[in-house]
C-alpha cells in the first residue's frame, strides 16, 4: 500500500515527512504551494472535504488532522519504532505530550498569530491574556524538559516530532519565548540537529516539482 504525503508548503505535513525520513519508510511526495493570501492552493484543497492540512494518502484512501496522520503513521511503518504502546512504562506520557502538541500548545500560539496578523493592538487585554497563557505553558514544557531529554522520557518517539512544530513553525510568525526557557531551546536545537530532521527540511524547503 503506497503512503502519500501531500506536503503543504510551511505546514503541519512537514511532521509526516519527517517521522517517514526518520524510519527510513518509504513514500511518496505531491508537493503544494500557498496562495499570497496564505491560504492553500486550491489543488490542494480539493484533496479533502474540509480542505484540511495535513492530508495523508494510505491506497486510495485518505485522511486529515495532524495527530491522525502522526499516529497512523507512527503505529503502522517502521515496526512502530517510534510509537510507545500500553506496555511501555512511558506510555501516559508519550499519550499526553503527543496530543498537547495540538490540543493545548498549538491553538495558544495560532491565536497569538492571527491577532498578529489581524492587527490587534499588542496591548489589548486578549493578546495579554493569550501571551500570559502561552507563558504558561512554556514554562511546564520547558519544567519537563529539564527533567527528561524527550517528552515521553528517555527516548526519541513521535511525541517529539508532534511536540517540536510549534516551536519551529510558530518563530516564522510572532516572537516566542523560547530562548527564556533554556531546556526548550536546547531540545529545540538538539530535534534540528537530527539527521531524520535535515533531510526533512531539504525535502520540504526546496522548489515545489511539477
Amino acid at each position: 500500500m503506497t503512503i502519500t504525503i501531500y506536503q503543504l508548503e510551511r505546514s503541519r505535513s512537514e511532521r509526516a515527512v519527517w517521522l517517514m525520513e526518520e524510519l527510513g519508510a518509504p513514500y511518496a511526495i505531491a508537493f503544494f504551494e500557498r496562495l499570497p493570501t496564505w491560504q492553500a492552493e486550491p489543488a490542494f484543497k480539493a484533496l479533502h472535504p474540509l480542505g484540511s492540512s495535513p492530508v495523508l494518502g494510505i491506497g486510495d484512501d485518505k485522511i486529515a488532522e495532524s495527530g491522525a496522520v502522526i499516529e497512523y503513521l507512527a503505529t503502522t511503518q517502521g515496526g512502530g519504532a517510534l510509537a510507545l504502546g500500553p506496555d511501555s512504562p512511558d506510555y501516559a506520557q508519550y499519550l499526553y505530550w503527543f496530543h498537547f502538541a495540538e490540543s493545548t500548545l498549538m491553538p495558544a500560539l495560532v491565536g497569538e498569530i492571527m491577532a498578529q496578523f489581524g492587527g490587534i493592538e499588542t496591548d489589548h487585554p486578549f493578546r495579554v491574556n493569550a501571551r500570559a497563557r502561552i507563558a504558561q505553558l512554556l514554562a511546564f514544557t520547558d519544567a519537563r524538559l529539564a527533567a527528561v531529554p524527550f517528552v515521553a522520557g528517555d527516548r526519541f518517539t513521535a511525541a517529539d516530532i508532534m511536540m517540536t512544530f510549534p516551536f519551529t513553525m510558530t518563530r516564522q510568525f510572532v516572537p516566542v519565548d523560547v530562548e527564556g526557557h533554556p531546556h526548550i531551546a536546547a531540545y529545540v536545537e538538539r530535534m534540528e540537529a537530527r539527521p531524520g530532521y535535515q533531510r526533512c527540511r531539504a525535502i520540504v524547503d526546496r522548489e515545489r516539482k511539477t
